[in-house]
This record gives structure tokens, C-alpha cells and sequence, in this order.
């Protein structure tokens, strides 16, 4: 870990272990990004460190928070813990408004409160509705600020059980690119639709995530199933690779997460 910032962050898990041991008490960090996962799944490996787990509201949620519990705490203390640490706001709109909003929308409206992006969860998105996972400490001001906006004033805002949020089954777009090898650096390039140099800066700054884990090699391959994630490009999967076409190109079959 040579980045300030990273080591400050595994300096902040360190004094919430030790608050946890000493009060036998329950800690809970800001939802994480993936890169600052994979940095604080390492350094809990190489302590031996267990009582701990990510959560993020549902199972395959992106943004989640550490969770570090004492060690004598049952599965069910710590389950039921969970609902005083994330709670989702509904926001149910009016029929006018319906499809109006996506989630850069529902994110920027949020933003405007002044909140920082770690304080936010996962966004699901309806045609009618959309759930905001939140910190609980946030949740009451993040609904009353919402009610403040005039465009929902005809809206339903609450705040419920993360529980109770209607999972939204992904959608994806799927389109078909051509790369002269599977090298990771040529399929970031192509589904992001830059140049390769503008790819392997990408990968050189730590913003692309190859199923799930941080990747700097440019010269990987990419498998059929691989997850890849790019900031500000968005998440994909590769489905198929169908081989050569007549060019000598190989030909993938990439489904991105709309």
C-alpha cells in the first residue's frame, strides 16, 4: 500500500477493531467501494482477522459497509444489528412522473444535500419508485430533504427495512465486439470505446475490476463469464467467445449492465 489515503483507511479499520474489542461493541464503516474492499479483505487476511463481514443491504449489492462484531456475538445478534445500520428510502412517485428519473438523477438529487457519495448505498430504479440504501444515521435527513424538493412534492418518502426493498433483477444491454486478443487492455478499450492508450491508463490508475478484484495487467486474458468493471464506463460481462471471424478478429459477445 503505497497511496496515503488507502493507508488511512486501513489506519480507520484498525481503531474500529480496537473500539470493538474494548467496548464489545458492533462497528460499522461508510459504504465501501470495491477497489477499498479488496484492500481491507487483504489486510483482515493477513491478520487472521474473522469476525467481520460486507453488507450492503441485499446480496449482490455494489456499495457496501464493513461490519467488525466481538467475537462471542451469535449470527443472530449480528443479523439483527443489521437493520440499525442500513435503511433504504422509498421515494413512490406520482403518475406524472413516472419514468422521469434514472439513477445519476436520484444520485445528483441526493448529492445536493451535501452528503459525500460514501454515505449512499445501491439505487434501485422502477418506472414508479426507486430505494435509496442509506447509513441509518442518515436516512431521516435524506427523506426530509427529499420532501423539500418541489418535484416530489406529490411523491410518497419513507423510510423502510432494507428488507423491504424490491430487489430489481439486472438489465443489460448486449453488444458484440471485435479485438485482435483477449488482453484485458483490448476488451477495456473496446466496451468502453476509447483508444488502447487511453485504456491502459485506466488500468494503470486503478479503475478497472476484473470479477471483482482490482487489475493493473494489462496483458491478463478474459475468460467467458469474467464480470469486468470500469469507473465511469460502467460493469459488463463477457458471455461468449465465438471465435475468429474472416478478418482474424475474435469476435465477443459482451452483455453491459444498463
Amino acid at each position: 500500500m503505497n497511496n496515503i489515503d488507502d493507508k488511512l483507511i486501513i489506519a480507520k479499520i484498525m481503531d474500529k477493531i480496537k473500539i470493538c474489542k474494548i467496548r464489545n461493541k458492533i462497528m460499522n464503516t461508510e459504504f465501501l467501494t470495491v477497489y477499498h474492499r479488496e484492500i481491507i479483505q487483504k489486510e483482515l487476511n493477513k491478520m487472521k482477522f474473522k469476525n467481520y463481514m460486507f453488507f450492503g443491504g441485499y446480496e449482490e449489492a455494489e456499495g457496501q459497509i464493513l461490519i467488525i462484531y466481538p467475537e462471542k456475538f451469535a449470527n443472530e445478534i449480528i443479523e439483527n444489528n443489521l437493520r440499525h445500520i442500513i435503511k433504504a428510502v422509498k421515494i413512490e412517485l406520482p403518475k406524472e412522473l413516472e419514468g422521469k428519473y434514472n439513477h445519476r438523477d436520484y444520485l445528483g438529487i441526493v448529492m445536493q444535500a451535501g452528503l459525500k457519495r460514501d454515505r449512499i448505498g445501491d439505487i434501485i430504479v422502477y418506472k414508479d419508485k426507486a430505494y435509496i440504501f442509506v447509513l441509518k444515521e442518515n436516512a431521516e435527513y435524506i427523506e426530509e430533504t427529499l420532501k423539500q424538493f418541489s418535484r416530489f412534492n406529490k411523491a410518497n418518502i419513507e423510510i423502510i427495512n432494507y428488507e423491504e426493498v424490491e430487489i430489481k433483477e439486472p438489465e443489460f444491454e448486449e453488444i458484440r465486439i471485435t479485438v485482435s486478443s483477449y488482453r484485458l487492455d483490448n476488451i477495456v478499450s473496446e466496451v468502453s470505446r476509447i483508444s488502447r492508450s487511453k485504456a491502459d491508463e485506466l488500468l494503470k490508475n486503478e479503475k478497472v475490476f476484473l470479477n471483482s478484484k482490482l487489475e493493473v495487467r494489462a496483458t491478463i486474458s478474459v475468460k467467458e463469464n469474467d464480470t469486468l468493471a470500469i469507473r465511469g464506463f460502467g460493469k459488463f460481462i463477457v458471455c461468449e467467445l465465438l471465435g475468429s471471424n474472416k478478418k482474424g478478429k475474435n469476435v465477443i459477445i459482451i452483455k453491459k449492465y444498463k
